[in-house]
């Protein structure tokens, strides 16, 4: 497996994870409530935080125990997998977003939950990003 599956591994999983955490700590009817204090803006940034502390620590570990496979540069076929995960990426984000405003916005939902539901959507983007590009390194494209 190379350096670039794994870090694509440590992001799938770790995205996953936060994600699974941010959605249970929001309260029940967040998006029709009046805008809420700042609990949800603090499970977010928590949530940004642990994202960041677990990618750093993750990578860290894997570049040592691979140096020579971290430092190496892209090649053409790493480039065409992020490249094809990417564009599948962009319409799964362009759907989610512009569907989820159209949506809210028919339902009352406040500016708050419209923000936090735009948010959601780039991170399940991201998750198909990376689900896309461990698929691609397996299926060797």
């Amino acid at each position: 497996m190379s350096f670039r599956e794994k870090s694509a591994w440590i992001t799938l999983v770790t995205l996953i994870v936060l994600m699974l955490f941010y959605i249970t700590h929001l309260p029940p009817t967040w998006m029709l409530d009046p805008p809420p204090s700042g609990w949800m803006f603090h499970v977010l940034a928590a949530g940004v935080i642990g994202f960041v502390v677990i990618e750093i620590v993750a990578h860290v570990i894997v570049a040592i125990r691979a140096p020579r496979d971290a430092q190496a540069p892209r090649d053409e076929r790493e480039r065409l997998i992020a490249l094809k995960a990417t564009s599948i990426a962009a319409y799964v984000y362009a759907i989610l977003s512009l569907g989820s405003v159209f949506f809210l916005i028919h339902l009352g939902a406040n500016e708050t939950g419209v923000f936090y539901c735009v948010f959601l959507s780039f991170i399940l983007a991201e998750i198909v990003n990376y689900a896309a590009r461990v698929v691609y390194y397996r299926r060797g494209v």
